[in-house]
């Protein structure tokens, strides 16, 4: 075999090659081209506070529903205790000890506020907001 054929045969192996790699990356791409593109809902910018990032991130989490049911259920007063037993590993009233301070030395003022059924001042704060007189 001569040189020149030589050259010509690895030339051909070659772009073979390369076309057959061409051709797996051209489909990769257009795969990964064909993905949905997000759309993000347009945001209603509310002014909770002048530190600008903060106010981003307030209106982010206020925008989103994510919060709303997280783990696939909404959350409530009801199940607080499941809340944070999952983050405290058990009742409201461990969350103290959870912290390094013992049940007993904790002042039953503490207890109650963990413990106090808010219902009735969250009503009254959405009164307030929403302008009706208590």
């Amino acid at each position: 075999m001569k040189k020149s054929e030589f050259k010509t045969l690895i030339r051909e192996i070659v772009r073979e090659e390369v076309k057959m790699e061409l051709r797996k990356q051209l489909k990769e791409y257009k795969l990964n081209e064909r993905k949905p593109v997000v759309q993000r809902k347009k945001l209603n910018k509310k002014q909770y506070t002048d530190n600008k990032l903060l106010n981003d991130v307030l209106n982010e989490t206020a925008n989103s529903d994510e919060w709303k049911t997280m783990s696939g259920e909404a959350y409530t007063t009801n199940n607080m205790n499941d809340v944070l037993s999952k983050d405290y590993g058990g009742q409201v009233e461990d969350i103290p000890s959870s912290l390094g301070v013992s049940k007993e030395n904790t002042p039953d003022h503490v207890i109650n506020a963990l413990t106090k059924d808010y219902r009735g001042l969250m009503k009254a704060i959405d009164k307030k907001k929403n302008g009706a007189p208590l």
